[in-house]
């Protein structure tokens, strides 16, 4: 499964320096106030929905694209739409979080923004994965794929490399995800990406029962994640070293970073990746008979109440 949360669409940012450059001595562009103004409720919604803090960070995202389509600002438009598809797919909204990554996909298709576009396809792939509609996912892969060679940004293709890998692990075929993780090597020069990259590695390794590679590729991919505070990606490389020891059979091991996922889980507010925690630390604390009390994490665990 796709590790990060779905992905923000902080290009405008560039556009923003761009529309501003002009020197200190400069007088103020009424528009380009506007624009850093719906810029920085954009960023601050960012900030919130790194922390887990989607109804804030929706709040946010809803006044910025009701600015951005106040003044005619098409690319903030365009961002606010997949962002707030961003927060309907965390929040388990798939026919609302496709409704708004599309409307993204078109304004930005339209005005040949692809690698926008190419991220508003990536999400929606996501978004087919967690319905159980793998052939709708490879739908938008492809066109994702196609929007990221028109873009020609070798981030953009390797991103999406990137997510067909994943995609071929979630569906058992350890060949066809090596050959893409394979293509995305030379592209991953990001920390972003170069995080991704060995992650999915040592899902490969650990699917081919090489759990001493998944061993050193987890780790390598936890350092990334960690040096750009990527924290649900971390979460992921935590839980898949947890993995990795359970089994191996190293069960107080794979306790303790079951135990460290789960708590920057929680820390993100992801009840669904803190139940998968849960049910882990049950398996490994009864199959070690390691004694533990679950009481905390089951406290933690438990749906907020409706």
């Amino acid at each position: 499964m796709w590790r990060r949360v779905p992905f923000l669409s902080c290009w405008a940012r560039v556009g923003l320096v761009a529309l501003l450059v002009g020197g200190c001595a400069a007088k103020a562009d009424p528009f380009g106030q506007q624009v850093q103004r719906i810029n920085e409720i954009s960023i601050s919604g960012e900030e919130l929905f790194s922390r887990g803090d989607t109804k804030r960070a929706s709040r946010n995202f809803s006044r910025a694209l009701t600015m951005s389509r106040s003044v005619d600002y098409q690319p903030g438009t365009a961002q606010q739409l997949n962002n707030l598809g961003a927060v309907a797919l965390e929040e388990g909204d798939y026919p609302k979080a496709r409704e708004y990554f599309t409307q993204a996909y078109n304004l930005n298709q339209d005005r040949q923004q692809f690698v926008a576009a190419s991220i508003n396809q990536a999400n929606l792939a996501t978004a087919a994965i967690k319905q159980g509609q793998p052939a709708a996912a490879s739908q938008h892969l492809m066109a994702a794929e196609d929007a990221a060679r028109q873009s020609r940004s070798p981030q953009a293709l390797g991103r999406v490399y990137l997510q067909w890998a994943s995609f071929y692990l979630d569906q058992n075929d350890p060949a066809a995800a090596q050959d893409f993780l394979t293509r995305a090597q030379p592209l991953a020069t990001t920390p972003e990406l170069k995080g991704t990259l060995f992650h999915h590695r040592g899902r490969l390794a650990l699917a081919r029962g090489d759990t001493g590679q998944a061993l050193d590729m987890f780790i390598q991919a936890l350092s990334i994640d960690r040096s750009v505070l990527d924290r649900a990606a971390m979460a992921a490389d935590l839980f898949s070293l947890g993995e990795v020891y359970q089994t191996r059979g190293g069960l107080a091991e794979s306790w303790d970073y079951y135990v460290r996922a789960f708590d920057v889980y929680a820390g993100l507010g992801k009840k669904s990746q803190l139940s998968r925690c849960l049910e882990r630390l049950q398996e490994v604390n009864r199959q070690g008979q390691l004694g533990h009390s679950l009481e905390r994490f089951e406290k933690l665990a438990q749906p907020n109440p409706a």
